[in-house]
């Protein structure tokens, strides 16, 4: 390969990585760089720190402080969103959607995260249907065995 065919290659690979981790594409980066922590704690949606990063079940989670980091490692199947970054709306209806980290709720203890603002409200109305189907679904749709529930 000659010196411009490299220099070309060597180009097209960078632009391609820094695209990739610059707009969030990153498929191992837990919602978004958002602190799953905080959600529980602060009630609210807070995004992380790459200082405080911890990787769990195949994800690189990101947490707003020391303290989240630590609880997260002591129980984080507490806090960790259920069907990682996915929809659970779109889950129950049986396609894939990553969710938005600013759309969510906790239900029975769980992080459940939505693609749209309607996502809580209509869980809301039923959520022992949603969880049956997304429970259901989840293995089909990301690919991943059966949602681990506890």
């Amino acid at each position: 390969m000659d010196r411009r065919s490299l220099l070309l290659v060597g180009l097209v690979a960078g632009l391609s990585f820094g695209l990739g981790t610059a707009n969030g594409l990153d498929d191992r980066l837990a919602i978004k760089g958002y602190d799953p922590v905080a959600y529980f704690t602060d009630a609210k949606p807070t995004l992380g720190d790459p200082r405080y990063e911890y990787e769990w079940d195949g994800a690189v989670y990101q947490f707003a402080s020391a303290k989240h980091l630590e609880l997260f490692k002591a129980d984080p199947d507490r806090y960790a969103p259920q069907y990682q970054n996915w929809c659970t709306a779109a889950l129950s209806k049986g396609y894939r959607l990553v969710a938005d980290p600013n759309i969510w709720l906790i239900h029975e203890g769980r992080l459940y995260l939505f693609g749209a603002p309607a996502g809580p409200a209509k869980f809301a109305a039923d959520p022992a249907a949603f969880v049956s189907n997304a429970d259901a679904n989840y293995p089909r749709v990301s690919g991943l065995p059966e949602w681990p529930r506890q």
